[in-house]
């Protein structure tokens, strides 16, 4: 069985994980936010979040709003930089 091909940033301490995925006419993502290292596999250990039903163009614009709203969601948990 062929896993599926999480793209991975760090971002402020914690990793931000994306899959993107083909979405009838377009493409959507799943994000999901964990500590360094994790599983993005585990739920119990990440924060998932998902583009909703929205529809991207291409693969590379889902991704951009993949890890855009992964940082914002970073950025409300850790608060402002400092």
């Amino acid at each position: 069985m062929k896993r599926p091909d999480w793209r991975v940033e760090s971002y402020r301490g914690l990793d931000v994980y994306a899959l993107i995925s083909r979405s009838g006419k377009g493409y959507g993502y799943e994000v999901r936010v964990g500590q360094e290292g994790c599983d993005p596999a585990d739920a119990g250990e990440v924060e998932i979040l998902s583009s909703d039903g929205q529809v991207f163009v291409t693969s590379h614009a889902a991704e951009v709003a993949a890890f855009g709203a992964g940082y914002a969601y970073v950025d409300r948990v850790v608060g402002p930089v400092t």
